[in-house]
């Protein structure tokens, strides 16, 4: 089987991840966890993602699942509601949702004022 890594789940914040892949690596697992680019404020700049991607080997995926399950029969330590569900779905949960509907207008009106500004620049020299 591949030893390719998948995403199991996205929690989140990185800590959230971080104790799951704990978990995952205290029932033999290899786990991973790779940080997003919130520079430490709590605001993702990765255009159109959202949370920390918990990521482990293929080969592994459906016993991750399963260990996780039991951890949530048994935890009281995680808010298990936020995150994604475990046993829905096969793809990877951490896709890109396109530009932000903000993002967007902002991206307009920034090429809005850039052209205007360009073509006063152009007739003041034409004067």
């Amino acid at each position: 089987m591949s030893k390719d890594l998948v995403t199991l789940l996205t929690p989140p914040t990185e800590f959230e991840a971080n104790i799951l892949a704990i978990v995952l690596r205290d029932n033999g697992i290899e786990a991973f966890v790779f940080a997003t680019s919130t520079i430490g404020i709590g605001v993702n700049l990765s255009a159109g993602r959202f949370g920390v991607p918990l990521q482990v080997q293929s080969e592994d995926l459906e016993r991750a699942r399963e260990v996780l399950l039991e951890n949530k029969r048994h935890s009281i330590d995680i808010d298990w509601d936020e995150l994604e569900s475990i046993g829905e779905g096969t793809g990877s949960p951490y896709k890109s949702g396109g530009m932000p509907v903000l993002a967007m207008i902002a991206f307009f009106c920034v090429l809005i004022a850039l052209l205007s500004g360009a073509i006063v620049a152009v007739l003041q020299l034409l004067n």
